[in-house]
């Protein structure tokens, strides 16, 4: 079981220090929001469970499992990036000594598999393989070597089919036809009369905007081990969503729930890669068929290459403004590439909703499009952070139009609380459910936008727009800033359960579905329990991600946990709180609705002196028939109809780019962000921090490139792909505008996702204010260079 240790030692505090440390993180919190002062545990800066074994080498990931006569599993791709295959012999490989099994597109005829949260259809092994390194067969071995040697024995007979790369090409009537059901899937989000909204507009501005093929990078390579003992499965692997990983093994493995168990291990770093992937049904089979339990572990090239990638998109935007800068309408068109196997209609958009205020008419389209290029599905930010590099420009193409600062514009047309959301309309649609209407339940877009300005100085260093803040010889400095707004989990996802099992020393097990990747959900979760129960946040464990322990949850995706999870965690807890309350009540001869629990004690409300220790108090329940042997709260739940939270947050970047080489540096960047109350501030300053450098690589130098007539991809590791690092990291300036959440746990709404959106489109802006150019990204400094001498012969960018 994924056990995360109650007490670690207190971490150091010691900086590095000398040329190459780390730029420093300044972390503002403003006044604490209402009722800080009564809690105990939520807002604290508390280290993470499991920091200690992190950076001592011993925590555990699925790659460190070991089990008895394990065997290694190897994975045989296309080399073709549209193919049928006519014949295959897998003689040679089956008879090479040491290989215990070899599974092939025959042996999984009941292979298909996919499921809503994945946004993925396909097939565990195919015979009509969709991209240069689709899943084709797989070998069990004793070893990597042997099985290596069986891969390259299995014969294949070729068919190579016509194949299509490009999103616009493959919406062609004549293109390949990828997917069975068809190359391009649709929805539609609108509200009001886009033609009569238009009609209002005093100016109207449009904006086109392509993007590269950003890689989830993992910076852990991820595996997974699979054992059976008769028709009782074992899965063990880095996950988010362990349990509809386990329910969809279930359905294509034919086999109840309850013989599949699934044991999320953590990730090394996910940012939305490791939903449910291929290798682990593929690991599953190949375990059966060879009797034995097989690990399979991806190299770096296969996670970056095969798995999934972030769905390149272009997006096309149109926008009418009145002469004030009230917003009438917006008309956005998203194509976004799925690759071969994505399944998505839609992203968890909320652009939609931002711009809201005065009530424009709105239609965003959305056009998923599959092509033989490698799988795409969510990456952290999906949806946001793509089409608000199209919107963003939009608004300060109105604004420099209009004459207005990009801060004044903004601040006229952001939602607020108890303004119209309809950028759910399309999910409530796919699941055939009618939608209720729904409205914001918090909102300070403002005061990110507010306080991010001051802290950055916009006022003393923004020249307009198109013009730089200092130029000295070559190099270039300019700001630029951007907005943007996230889910916070959402009820599609489905309905978290937690159990808070309280034992009879006063300890607390605290079990939740929820994936582990890094986040500090093991932390953040027990806070908001112990918060609730009144107790040491020392006295409780977790047990997570394992699915034959932990109750059902919806996958750890869309900023979930804090705000969605952490609602019924705390109301398990609260369910445990009563039980224990009404045995106190009857000990303590006073009505269980006068106790309470505060810092570990049970009080009289009235008589604060009349208390009882609560390890003491539960030290009472003993197993007999007067009272349970546990104290166990449960709680499951949805959030309510008719009302969800957004987070919302500004980022403002100070960028310095040499016109003589196209290079641009990531100098500054001031984050301020909405997410509610904040549970530890430590977990969500190193949210914002990776959002913003994950954002900034989208931007300034990632890109999956594929030959352009094989399709495989050429540069699938850390040499040749370009993310930032720690020298590449700017001065952070991170703040909160803790305004309270009526829903959320605490007030607590989210962060991890919308971290990463704001800054690609300041970055943008500020190459913009430097160069006089718009560029698609990523910014690499070829496109620097070749715009600068666009611009200098004549042919500067609107």
């Amino acid at each position: 079981m994924n056990r995360v240790p109650a007490r670690r030692p207190a971490l150091s505090k010691r900086r590095r220090k000398g040329k190459h440390a780390t730029p420093p993180v300044t972390a503002r919190r403003t006044k604490a929001p209402a009722g800080s002062d009564e809690l105990k545990v939520v807002g604290q800066r508390v280290p993470l469970f499991d920091a200690c074994e992190k950076v001592t080498g011993a925590f555990k990931y699925a790659s460190d499992i070991r089990l008895p006569g394990m065997l290694v599993g190897k994975i045989l791709r296309s080399p073709h990036p549209y193919a049928r295959i006519l014949a295959m012999d897998v003689t040679k490989a089956q008879a090479l000594p040491g290989v215990a099994a070899v599974l092939t597109p025959d042996d999984v005829p009941e292979g298909e598999w996919g499921e809503r949260s994945f946004n993925y259809r396909g097939r565990v092994l195919n015979d009509k393989p969709r991209f240069a390194g689709d899943e084709i067969a797989a070998v069990a071995a004793v070893n990597e070597h042997v099985a290596e040697a069986a891969l390259a024995l299995i014969e294949i007979k070729w068919e190579v089919l016509p194949h299509v790369f490009g999103v616009m090409d493959a919406i062609k009537p004549d293109a390949p036809q990828v997917a069975p059901y068809g190359n391009v899937r649709s929805t539609v989000v609108e509200a009001g009369d886009l033609q009569k909204g238009f009609k209002k507009a005093d100016l109207v501005v449009e904006h086109e905007a392509a993007m590269g093929n950003q890689s989830h990078a993992p910076l852990g390579r991820n595996a997974c081990v699979v054992s059976w003992e008769g028709d009782q499965m074992t899965l063990w692997t880095g996950t988010q969503t362990p349990f509809p990983l386990r329910d969809e093994l279930a359905r294509i493995l034919k086999l109840p729930q309850n013989r599949v168990r699934v044991i999320g291990m953590p990730t090394g770093s996910s940012n939305g890669l490791w939903w449910a992937c291929n290798f682990q049904f593929i690991a599953a089979y190949l375990a059966r068929k060879a009797g034995r339990p097989v690990k399979i572990e991806l190299t770096q090239e296969e996670a970056m290459a095969t798995v999934k990638r972030r769905e390149t998109p272009t997006v096309w935007g149109k926008l009418g403004v009145k002469r004030d800068g009230t917003f009438v309408a917006m008309h956005v068109k998203h194509y976004f590439d799925n690759g071969a196997h994505g399944f998505k209609a839609y992203p968890f958009e909320s652009v939609s909703d931002l711009w809201g205020r005065h009530r424009p008419a709105i239609r965003f389209e959305f056009y998923g499009v599959n092509t033989n290029t490698p799988n795409a599905g969510c990456m952290r930010g999906v949806g946001d952070l793509t089409i608000s590099f199209c919107t963003e420009p939009l608004i300060d193409k109105a604004a420099a139009a209009l004459g207005m600062d990009p801060l004044e514009i903004r601040l006229k047309n952001h939602i607020i609380a108890g303004d119209p959301i309809h950028s759910q309309k399309n999910i409530y649609k796919r699941f055939n459910v009618p939608f209720p209407g729904e409205r914001l339940t918090s909102g300070a877009m403002d005061q990110c936008i507010k306080r991010g300005a001051a802290a950055f100085g916009w006022k003393d260093k923004w020249r307009g727009f198109g013009k730089p803040t200092a130029v000295n010889g070559n190099k270039v400095r300019a700001v630029g800033m951007a907005c943007a707004c996230h889910i916070c989990g959402g009820r599609h996802l489905g309905s978290p359960s937690v159990i808070v099992k309280v034992n009879h020393d006063g300890s607390v097990n605290l079990l939740t579905g929820v994936g582990r990747m890094g986040q500090g959900v093991e932390t953040t979760q027990a806070q908001i329990a112990a918060e609730e129960l009144g107790v040491p946040l020392e006295s409780i464990t977790g047990t997570h991600a394992d699915s034959g322990v932990c109750p059902w949850s919806p996958s750890t995706v869309g900023s979930v946990n804090a705000h969605q999870t952490g609602m019924v965690t705390r109301a398990a807890a609260r369910d445990a709180k009563k039980q224990i309350l009404a045995l106190a009540g009857r000990e303590m001869k006073v009505p269980p609705r006068e106790l309470d629990i505060k810092d570990g004690w049970i009080y009289a409300k009235a008589r604060p002196k009349k208390r009882i220790a609560f390890a003491e108090m539960t030290r009472k329940v003993h197993p007999e028939w007067l009272t349970p042997p546990y104290i166990i709260g449960r709680a499951a739940g949805n959030l309510p109809v008719g009302r969800i939270a957004k987070m919302f947050m500004a980022h403002f970047v100070e960028i310095e780019l040499d016109v003589e080489t196209g290079v641009s540096k990531l100098l500054k960047v001031v984050a301020v962000h909405d997410s509610g109350r904040i549970i530890n501030p430590a977990v969500c300053e190193n949210q914002v921090a990776g959002g913003v450098m994950i954002g900034g690589g989208f931007v300034l130098s990632e890109n999956l490139v594929w030959d352009p007539k094989t399709g495989r991809v050429l540069n699938p590791n850390f040499a040749d792909y370009k993310i930032l690092n720690a020298l590449d990291a700017p001065l952070l300036d991170i703040s909160f505008a803790e305004v309270i959440d009526p829903v959320g746990p605490f007030g607590v709404k989210g962060i991890g996702e919308g971290a990463t959106c704001p800054t690609p489109s300041a970055i943008g802006q500020a190459i913009y204010n430097a160069i006089g150019v718009r560029l698609n990204a990523p910014f690499t400094p070829e496109r620097v260079l070749e715009a600068i001498k666009e611009q200098r012969t004549g042919g500067r960018a609107a």
